[in-house]
């Protein structure tokens, strides 16, 4: 598979030929009159859920063909404060599979711990719903995941938008096309990092709630799904990002933000072969992610990619992108600049990039609603959400190993050297 040749891929087994299938954009019925609101069901409205909640009650009041029907949760509080938001029509449920059953819903929005995206995504498609799962698309413990979910939305037919709303930035599908012409030579490298400091809560492991009440108002055995059965522990409640049961910690919660513009930009598919590195240095608090993670990924044909993240200091490394004529440079100048390599490229000069429009929640919103109806698919869809998720998955693996990790290209399949 060479940086533009994911469509062409020919492997039948492990779910690539499934994977091929999904770049096509087949109707999976007729297009609904562009007057046609699209009605939504929320599964996990916690921090981001609720974000999410609150972004589609004004774009429907501001004239947007959306409007959420019903909410789920398993915990009452949250369900309860949830549905008064929606409004007084929405439907409350405490099971996601009772909400998939709901003729009324068209699309779903999954914003619940990691360890469940994948499962509740291809149980959604199969349903017959369109999909929004906030980011990583599946957990990392599963190296299967990611093709299982292009496999079941290609299979379903079915649109589905992963929420690195980042990627609607118009910056990068101006910068893909410099990179298409060859502008920057054959690429080399690339980097980027999310860096930060300070107090972060759904960071801390400590963190308690005296209206949580597993057993009364809390479904803890519905929350823990596939993961290990442990007694009831708020702190991996309100913060399962630093718990290897549920999420990764910076590894994916920050590195889909960094991997997916690149992964965009440079179409370079799915990685060769992965090493990561890192420690928890800093808070010895009870969480068992690091505090420090680095992943670095080699693809097939170029580039090696280098992402940052940590928790403890916030000086971060520019994105950019390295070729062997020039260097793309981001969040420089009017947005993006290409600055030439001299001892390769003569009589060329610093090239501008100027942002046509900035990233938005609801951008994101509007590319993926205007999806359902064109059944066309959105910029951060399943495909480019399968292959940046691989990479990051490999990543943690490789870290908890302490060894690479290679992905085989013909079998679908990941596996250490």
């Amino acid at each position: 598979m060479d940086r533009r040749g994911f469509v062409k891929r020919s492997a039948a087994a492990a779910g690539a030929a499934a994977l091929a299938s999904a770049t096509a954009s087949r109707p999976a019925k007729a297009a609904p009159s562009p007057n046609e609101v699209v009605r939504v069901g929320l599964i996990g409205i916690g921090g981001m859920g609720g974000g999410h909640l609150n972004k589609l009650v004004n774009m429907s009041k501001q004239g947007e063909p959306v409007k959420v029907v019903a909410v789920c949760d398993v915990w009452d509080q949250r369900l309860d404060a949830a549905a008064n938001v929606a409004g007084q029509d929405a439907k409350k449920y405490k099971d996601y599979r009772k909400l998939l059953e709901d003729k009324d819903i068209d699309a779903v929005l999954i914003a619940t711990p990691h360890h469940w995206h994948a499962q509740i995504t291809i149980d959604a498609a199969n349903a017959g719903k369109d999909i929004y799962c906030e980011k990583p698309m599946t957990w990392w413990g599963d190296l299967t995941a990611p093709l299982k979910v292009a496999e079941a939305v290609a299979r379903n037919k079915r649109v589905m938008q992963v929420g690195t709303n980042g990627l609607s930035d118009s910056i990068y599908p101006q910068a893909r096309e410099h990179v298409r012409k060859g502008r920057l030579g054959q690429l080399i490298h690339a980097q980027a990092s999310d860096m930060r400091n300070g107090y972060i809560d759904v960071y801390d492991p400590a963190r308690k709630d005296a209206n949580l009440k597993p057993g009364e108002n809390l479904d803890w055995e519905m929350w823990l799904g596939s993961a290990p059965k442990r007694p009831f522990d708020p702190g991996r409640y309100l913060s399962f990002r630093v718990f290897w049961d549920y999420a990764e910690g910076v590894g994916m919660d920050f590195f889909p933000h960094l991997l997916t513009p690149l992964v965009y930009v440079m179409e370079v598919g799915f990685p060769k072969r992965v090493t990561a590195s890192g420690g928890l240095y800093d808070h010895k608090d009870g969480r068992e992610t690091p505090d420090i993670f680095t992943t670095l990924i080699e693809y097939p044909n170029g580039p090696s990619v280098t992402l940052l993240g940590g928790v403890s200091n916030d000086s971060n490394l520019p994105m950019v992108i390295r070729g062997t004529d020039a260097t793309l440079t981001f969040d420089t100048g009017p947005g993006a600049v290409i600055d030439p390599q001299g001892a390769r490229v003569k009589d060329r000069q610093r090239e501008e990039i100027a942002r046509e429009y900035d990233d938005s929640l609801d951008r994101h919103w509007q590319d993926f609603l205007q999806c359902i109806k064109t059944r066309e698919k959105p910029r951060s869809n399943e495909v480019i959400g399968a292959q940046v998720t691989m990479a990051l998955a490999m990543g943690i693996h490789a870290y908890r190993e302490g060894r690479a990790i290679e992905f085989d290209e013909k079998t679908g399949q990941a596996k250490f050297l």
